[in-house]
């Protein structure tokens, strides 16, 4: 939640003053004056502390470029997805992603038009995803899409798609948006999410060198 901190910090300062005032009402059978001006003074105050709260909470978890999730905040996730799913005995897959040719796009546009190249792939990435599912950037050119609950091969095989056919829609400057994936399912390839990330990094680089040669073929 938004404001998560800052109700919170507002409720509890409310309720304590409230509690103060009736304590001392009920001991003196009167209320001074500073314990009404104390409400404007303090709920404020409150509100700000909160806001700090919110504010730090936020940027701990999310990426400052994109605005999606970082790393921390996906392992700190899925330790909760974990547990959930082995109480349902449900599965999860892990969508490791890279986009290719970034390197030539900060070497050659710079690293401004690369900023932005990013925040374009990270837009459509969250277009073709459910909300359930989590969009992080792993680091660098790196995504990675947390998703809960996915049954069949055939609903993973269709989110792959959804991706790759949102990506070709885009233009940057005459380059050719497309990123290479790779996917592991909890817990068939893995119950942990290094492992499966192990899994992820090797199908995605597989799929990548794929590419590399098609390319080279023509």
């Amino acid at each position: 939640m938004k404001y998560k901190g800052r109700i919170i910090t507002f409720l509890l300062v409310f309720f304590i003053n409230l509690l103060y005032t009736a304590f001392y009402f009920l001991r003196d059978g009167y209320i001074d004056l500073i314990e009404y001006i104390g409400y404007p003074i303090l709920l404020p105050l409150a509100w700000w502390f909160g806001k700090q709260y919110d504010k730090a909470k936020y940027y701990s978890e999310k990426d400052p470029l994109t605005g999606i999730y970082n790393r921390r905040y996906v392992e700190s996730a899925f330790t909760t997805i974990k547990s959930r799913l082995e109480q349902t005995r449900q599965s999860a897959s892990v969508l490791l992603l890279d986009v290719n040719d970034f390197k030539m796009v900060n070497d050659h546009l710079g690293h401004k038009f690369g900023d932005e190249y990013l925040i374009l792939i990270t837009n459509q990435l969250k277009r073709s995803v459910r909300k359930t599912d989590i969009v992080a950037r792993w680091g660098g050119d790196e995504f990675l899409i947390l998703s809960p609950d996915i049954q069949k091969k055939e609903d993973l095989d269709q989110m792959l798609e959804r991706i790759h056919q949102n990506l070709k829609q885009l233009s940057f400057n005459d380059v050719k948006i497309s990123v290479s994936i790779g996917s592991a399912l909890y817990p068939k390839h893995g119950k942990c999410l290094d492992d499966l990330l192990k899994v992820a990094d090797k199908n995605m680089y597989h799929f990548k060198s794929q590419k590399k040669l098609r390319d080279t073929l023509g």
